[in-house]
């Protein structure tokens, strides 16, 4: 479980605006591989639910069982990865 950045909550935010608490505590439970950077995959799963709760159920689903797919969803899996987060939420 990791704690959820500004950068994230904002997007949380603008994206679904009056559930966005339980969004971010939806990304806060989640549970990601030590290998993995947890704001990476925070982001990804915003960007695959594009501000959609069904979407976002969706995505959690896939951060479970197999982030890379979900990382490859929302244009994230490649070497490029910082600068599009960079571009996705901005700059931190």
């Amino acid at each position: 479980m990791a704690v959820v950045g500004d950068r994230i909550a904002e997007r949380a935010a603008d994206d679904f605006g009056r559930s966005a608490p339980r969004v971010v505590s939806a990304l806060e439970r989640l549970r990601v591989s030590p290998s993995a950077d947890p704001e990476r995959i925070q982001a990804a799963v915003l960007i695959a639910a594009r501000g959609d709760l069904t979407l976002l159920d969706d995505a959690l689903a896939h951060a479970r069982e197999d982030h890379r797919d979900l990382l490859d969803r929302a244009g994230l899996a490649g070497d490029d990865w910082r600068e599009r987060l960079d571009a996705a939420l901005g700059h931190g």
